[in-house]
């Protein structure tokens, strides 16, 4: 009878076990009192790799990566492209520049630094080039980049630093005696709901059409408060309504407790809203004289909405410099 062959639906052979960062230095440590021999008794890691973590202790604990990653820095297939540090140097230059970064900058970069890799490349098969495409795009996952649509900013970088620099500055000589307790961050974020799929499943050659309720996605705006210290306040929702409408008077009882809850006509944050949020939600919430950090949306720097922080609430506003909000609040 011959040997038995090896099924490839349910192999013979273990799988491999893997261990994190974390485990490895748990396991160090227990080794200062254990033995290999007792310690792989206990928790059934062969005692190979005990001795080698024991080995590697340095590595690991200057290791300042995800505690949850399996390999060290430097673990897995080496990098098949040529200078890979200047390349991702030359990359992150261009982002800190606010310049564009695509696929056909970094041949170019390959064509001036490192043209007769390039040209060896490429001759290798017809499809050389979609290979590049896909050898750059998998370097650009590997350092950290991620593919991103374009966003247009008004000011830049080194501008939006200098802002923050002198935002802090001035908050901190203006602000020194309050304590963490009394210094709520608020900001408003929108979200839609009930969204409709990308996609459905439908009979084949047939329409693929559906009906108009299902088009639309709804929403809302939550408006968030938090203090300095960590401490969350309720939360004020914005739905999409008519004030004094049947939402506002037959809906607003069955909606969860604890929380606020207003209505606009498209739900967004208008000068109505922000008054109700200052005399409803936050002026019970404030227990000493305190001071509101918040962007510079008109009706939170209005005349009327200073005035319900001042003289109702009790509280200061710190508005946050035009289109700075990104980067300081």
């Amino acid at each position: 009878m011959g040997p038995m062959r090896r099924s490839k639906i349910s192999p013979q052979k273990k799988p491999r076990r893997r261990y994190s960062q974390a485990t490895k230095r748990d396991m160090i440590l227990k080794l200062r009192t254990s033995s290999t021999r007792d310690l792989a008794a206990d928790t059934g890691i062969p005692k190979s790799n005990l001795s080698r973590w024991r080995q590697q202790t340095t590595m690991i604990h200057s290791f300042d990566g995800n505690k949850k990653r399996f390999n060290l820095d430097g673990a897995g297939r080496p990098e098949e492209l040529p200078g890979s540090a200047s390349l991702e140097a030359y990359m992150t230059k261009l982002r800190g520049e606010e310049r564009a970064v695509t696929c056909t900058h970094l041949i170019n970069f390959l064509k001036r630094n490192h043209r007769d890799w390039l040209d060896q490349y490429l001759a290798a098969s017809a499809s050389s080039y979609k290979s590049l495409l896909k050898l750059l795009q998998r370097f650009c996952a590997r350092h950290g980049f991620t593919r991103q649509k374009p966003a247009k900013t008004k000011l830049t970088q080194g501008d939006l630093a200098e802002i923050r620099r002198q935002f802090s500055n001035d908050y901190h000589k203006a602000f020194d005696g309050y304590t963490p307790d009394s210094v709520i961050n608020v900001d408003e974020t929108g979200m839609h709901y009930d969204m409709p799929p990308h996609a459905i499943w439908a009979v084949r050659g047939g329409s693929s059409k559906i009906s108009s309720g299902d088009k639309h996605s709804y929403r809302m705006t939550a408006v968030l408060s938090v203090r300095a210290n960590g401490e969350k306040l309720p939360l004020l929702f914005i739905l999409r309504g008519i004030p004094g409408g049947l939402i506002e008077q037959g809906e607003f009882d069955d909606f969860p407790i604890g929380h606020f809850y207003a209505v606009q006509e498209k739900a967004w944050m208008d000068a109505r809203v922000w008054a109700l949020y200052l005399r409803q939600l936050l002026k019970p919430q404030v227990r000493e004289p305190s001071v509101l950090l918040l962007d510079n949306f008109d009706p939170h720097v209005s005349k009327e909405g200073l005035k319900i922080a001042s003289e109702e609430c009790g509280c200061v506003v710190a508005a946050i410099p035009p289109n700075a909000t990104s980067v300081v609040q």
